[in-house]
């Protein structure tokens, strides 16, 4: 286009087939997909939209549908970090967010119950789950199915707080207070 004297920038302007790449869609709870078939499962901004029962079912999903030895990564908000504590707390804000989001309370309550189910489901076989602060709001979670057949441990590491119990990311986000000129 003119404003870039009519050079691609890097954006994507057309898809080429590519013989490796298949697209299906379907239920991620219940994929059709052989049992030890893939190597990653990814799941961002998913878990929020779900209710706990149904996230619960992804997880299963994806470790039976996973190879040993591979991994589930779920980036998603985090209702733990203090940014995402202080927004929850303002009421009209917050109400703003839950309007267009039906399970957020039900995901902001039971974030906890659902990381440690998927510590429990991925610490079977010697697999391990490793957390970190990826944004001020927003956690990034890698799960390793095991390789070790019977070997039951839990294997859980938690970045996403320092030592001195703030969280590890800076949150860059405008308060709510704030307008994006005053930024």
């Amino acid at each position: 286009d003119s404003a870039n004297n009519g050079k691609n920038q890097g954006w994507i302007t057309t898809i080429q087939p590519d013989a490796r790449i298949e697209l299906r869609q379907g239920d991620m709870a219940d994929s059709q997909l052989p049992s030890n078939s893939a190597s990653v499962v990814n799941l961002s901004l998913v878990m929020h939209e779900l209710p706990t029962n149904i996230a619960k079912q992804v997880v299963l999903e994806a470790y039976r549908i996973l190879k040993p030895g591979g991994q589930l990564w779920v980036s998603e908000m985090d209702f733990e970090s203090p940014a995402y504590k202080a927004q929850r707390e303002n009421a009209l804000l917050f109400s703003l967010l839950r309007a267009t989001e039906p399970y957020l309370d039900e995901y902001a309550d039971g974030m906890p119950v659902l990381r440690n189910f998927i510590v429990e489901t991925f610490g079977r076989d010697g697999g391990w789950v490793k957390i970190a602060a990826a944004t001020g709001r927003h956690y990034a979670l890698v799960a390793e199915k095991g390789v070790d057949v019977g070997i039951n441990r839990i294997s859980f590491e938690d970045f996403r707080f320092r030592e001195d119990g703030s969280y590890a990311v800076e949150d860059t986000h405008l308060k709510p207070w704030e307008s994006k000129n005053e930024a």
